[in-house]
């Protein structure tokens, strides 16, 4: 793989470097507003009314790069939500964001996907927010699965999403050198292999998950979006700011036809322990 010592995305030591550059910067703050609600209303569609107990986020990154991190949307439902991450500087600048405007964070820890620091049964649910999709190999997202199975309790719910190769934009964007598009702004850190719908639901039932429902979300058109929001944070124009965001919005009515998983830049599953 192009870069490898670079691009080695599985270890901390990397994630620590990109938390370096881009922690504290409110990073593409328009788009990221956008992802949120877009995740809260999976929150709201998934969750069945259930309110659970305790709550692992896996990733922090969002939550240390930007004030639109998902710890609000899917912690004010739950009685505690813990945090994790590999990069330990993406751990602490995540902390230090929420500290003061999220009275019920209570805990972070730093960990690999693959073997997380937790005891087996711990979790009534979990959600993972494009956190499998950076290994170079698909038996990291495969073990990294097996994980949240083990310290899911009997029953727990998972949401997670990962990237959609089957997006034309993301096919190509996968295809292209990964210092040519970090040199052009597209994208902040590498991105790795993923798994199509399909295979993802194949991979959580044979790893004793049963899917309960799945689907493909973020159908606004990516780069046009940030690069759009950034133009109109510089200068500052609120009013034009509201009918973009509206616009992207309705663009999320996409989920509902069949060509979703085409249009969808994530594929997200639904899942709960057996």
């Amino acid at each position: 793989m192009e870069e490898k010592a670079e691009t080695k995305s599985s270890g901390g030591d990397y994630w620590d470097i990109i938390a370096a550059e881009t922690g504290g910067k409110d990073l593409d703050d328009f788009w990221r507003a956008h992802l949120k609600e877009i995740y809260r209303d999976l929150r709201d569609r998934w969750r069945e009314g259930i309110r659970p107990g305790r709550m692992l986020k896996t990733d922090l990154y969002d939550e240390a790069v930007s004030r639109h991190g998902l710890i609000p949307v899917f912690g004010s439902g739950c009685d505690q939500i813990i945090g994790t991450d590999v990069s330990l500087l993406a751990a602490r600048g995540a902390k230090q964001r929420l500290a003061d405007e999220w009275g019920r964070w209570q805990k972070i820890v730093v960990s690999d996907a693959r073997r997380h620091a937790f005891k087996s049964n711990v979790f009534d649910e979990i959600i993972s927010n494009s956190t499998l999709d950076h290994f170079s190999d698909k038996k990291d997202i495969l073990e990294s699965l097996r994980e949240l199975r083990r310290i899911l309790k009997p029953g727990g719910l998972l949401i997670i999403t990962l990237d959609n190769p089957w997006n034309p934009v993301v096919l190509l964007r996968n295809k292209l050198p990964y210092r040519l598009l970090k040199s052009l702004g597209v994208i902040p850190f590498f991105m790795g292999v993923t798994l199509s719908r399909p295979e993802l639901v194949r991979a959580l039932e044979s790893n004793g998950f049963g899917v309960r429902d799945s689907t493909a979300i973020v159908h606004s058109p990516r780069i046009l979006a940030i690069w759009t929001g950034r133009v109109l944070g510089r200068i500052g124009l609120g009013g034009i700011r509201a009918v973009f965001h509206r616009l992207l919005w309705a663009f999320e009515c996409l989920e509902g036809l069949p060509t979703r998983c085409l249009t969808g830049y994530y594929v997200a599953v639904k899942a709960r322990k057996t």
